[in-house]
C-alpha cells in the first residue's frame, strides 16, 4: 500500500462532508460507528474500507497533505501507548476509555517490531555428521573404534554435529503471510512511510492449507523451539492467527469514539509541573436520619491536572476540554465553568491566601479563538472584564495543536511553551 491508498479526515466533522466518501461513511456503519442519530462522526482512528485506509486526525488539527502521513504516524503510536497504559477491561469500556481493536494493534505491532529486528523466521536444525562440525567426544567414545597411538587412544571416525538453517520452512511461509498483511493494514501509518517494499516478503511461497491448518502447524513447531525469540514469535504467530479466524470481517479498526479521554491524559503526562492534588480535596459528607455522617470519598472532586509552579506558591488548575472552542457558543457551558470555580475555591482552602490560584481550559487548535471565560450579570453590558463579577476568577483560555500534542506524547517530550504560557498568566493573577 502507498500514502495515495491513506485518505486523512477530522474526527467530528459532519456526516454531510463531500470530502467524505460514501462507500467509508457506509462501512462506518456496518462497523457500528456511526448511529442513525448522528449528524457528526464521533471517532479517532483508522479504519478499512473498499479504496484504502481511513483516518480520522483529532479534530480542529492544522496539517497539510504532506504533514498528515506524520500526524496518522503519531496518531496510531499515541493510541497503542494509550491502549497499553490503560485498563483495556470492563471498566475502560464503561468510562469510554476503551481503544477499539487495541489488542489487535498491540499484537501486530509486536510482529512487526520483531521482524523488523531479526527478519523472517529460520528454523535451526541440529544433525549428527561424521568428522564434520563440533565433536561429541562421549558418542565417539562409546561408538568409534579406537586404535593406540604414543600419545593415548586415536579416533578416526569423530561424531560430531553442527547446525543447519532452513529458511523456506512453513513456519516462514506463514510469518512473512502475517507480516505482509500487516504491513498492508497499517505497516505506514506505524513506520510513518510513504511506501513499501520488501524483496524478501515477496519471493516466500505462500503457507499451506486453511489458518486451522497453519495453526496446528506452529503448535507443533512451539513443541520443539527452544530460544526465547523464537517462542515468542511463535506464540505471537499463533495468536495472530485465532484472533483472525474469530474476525468475521477483515477490516482495519484502530481508534477511540471518545477523543477527550485521550486528549486529557497527553496533555497531563505532557504539562510540566504536575501537582498531585486529587487526595487532598473537600469530599462530600451525608447526614443520615439518625444523625449520623458519612463522607463518601470515592464521590469527592477530581481535577484533570493541576500543575505548580516550580519556584513560586503559584498554582494552576487545567481542565482539557476536547471542545471545538471557536466560538462562545461552542465552548464549554456553565457546568464546566463552575467545576471549575470550585476547583480553585478548594485549592486556595488547602494552600491558604499567600497562594495564587489560577484557571484554565486547554482546547485542541493552532489559533486562539477566545482568550477567557468571565461572569457577570444578567442585565449588565460587559465592555471589559472590569464589568463581570469579581466573585468569580476568569478562566483563561488556551489552545494546542492536537498534532503536535500527539508527537510530544509519543516521544515522552514536555509541552514548555505551552506550560510557560499557563504561569505566565496565572502570574499576572486571577
Amino acid at each position: 500500500m502507498e500514502q495515495s491508498n491513506i485518505l486523512y479526515l477530522s474526527d467530528r466533522s459532519f456526516l454531510s462532508d463531500k470530502t467524505i466518501p460514501t462507500s467509508l461513511l457506509d462501512e462506518m456503519r456496518f462497523l457500528g460507528l456511526i448511529a442513525p442519530d448522528m449528524l457528526k462522526i464521533n471517532f479517532c482512528g483508522v479504519v478499512s474500507y473498499c479504496d484504502g485506509l481511513a483516518v480520522f486526525l483529532p479534530r480542529n488539527h492544522n496539517s497539510s497533505l504532506e504533514r498528515s502521513g506524520a500526524a496518522g504516524h503519531h496518531l496510531l503510536q499515541a493510541l497503542l501507548k494509550y491502549y497499553q497504559s490503560k485498563d483495556s477491561g470492563i471498566y475502560a469500556q464503561e468510562g469510554g476509555e476503551e481503544v477499539i481493536g487495541g489488542r489487535s494493534l498491540s499484537l501486530g505491532i509486536s510482529l512487526l517490531n520483531d521482524y523488523r529486528a531479526n527478519g523472517l523466521y529460520v528454523r535451526r536444525l541440529k544433525e549428527r555428521t561424521i568428522n564434520a562440525g563440533k565433536v561429541n567426544w562421549s558418542r565417539t567414545i562409546t561408538r568409534s573404534t579406537s586404535y593406540p597411538a604414543a600419545n593415548g587412544p586415536m579416533y578416526f571416525d569423530l561424531s560430531t554435529s553442527r547446525s543447519r538453517y532452513i529458511s523456506n520452512c512453513e513456519t516462514a511461509k506463514i510469518h512473512a503471510q502475517v507480516i505482509t498483511e500487516l504491513f498492508d493494514d497499517y505497516g505506514l501509518l506505524w513506520l510513518g512511510l510513504s511506501s513499501y517494499f520488501d524483496e524478501r516478503l515477496e519471493l516466500m511461497p505462500k503457507p499451506l492449507g486453511s489458518t486451522e491448518v497453519q495453526i496446528a502447524y506452529l503448535q507443533r513447531e512451539l513443541q520443539v523451539s527452544y530460544s526465547e525469540r523464537d517462542i515468542f514469535l511463535i506464540k505471537g504467530l499463533i495468536q495472530y492467527l485465532r484472533v483472525k479466524k474469530g474476525s468475521n470481517t477483515n477490516n482495519v479498526l484502530i481508534g477511540v469514539r471518545k477523543f477527550h479521554n485521550l486528549w486529557e491524559s497527553m496533555l497531563d503526562e505532557c504539562l510540566i509541573g504536575k501537582y498531585p492534588i486529587n487526595n487532598k480535596l473537600p469530599v462530600p459528607v451525608y447526614q443520615t436520619a439518625d444523625d449520623g455522617f458519612i463522607s463518601v470519598a470515592q464521590k469527592g472532586q477530581r481535577t484533570d491536572t493541576v500543575l505548580k509552579h516550580p519556584e513560586e506558591h503559584r498554582i494552576a488548575v487545567v481542565d482539557a476540554k476536547y471542545y471545538e472552542a471557536s466560538s462562545p457558543r461552542t465552548a464549554p457551558g456553565w457546568p464546566d465553568l463552575v467545576k471549575q470555580f470550585y476547583y480553585q475555591k478548594a485549592l486556595c482552602l488547602l494552600e491558604g491566601d499567600s497562594a495564587v490560584v489560577s484557571n484554565h481550559f486547554i482546547f485542541p487548535g493552532s489559533k486562539k479563538q477566545l482568550e477567557a471565560a468571565h461572569v457577570a450579570e444578567r442585565e449588565v453590558t460587559v465592555k471589559s472584564k472590569d464589568d463581570c463579577l469579581k466573585e468569580y476568577s476568569m478562566i483563561h483560555c488556551h489552545y494546542q495543536d492536537p498534532i503536535e500534542l500527539l508527537k510530544a506524547y509519543v516521544k515522552g517530550e514536555k509541552l514548555t511553551k505551552l506550560t510557560d504560557e499557563i504561569f505566565e498568566l496565572n502570574k499576572k493573577g486571577t
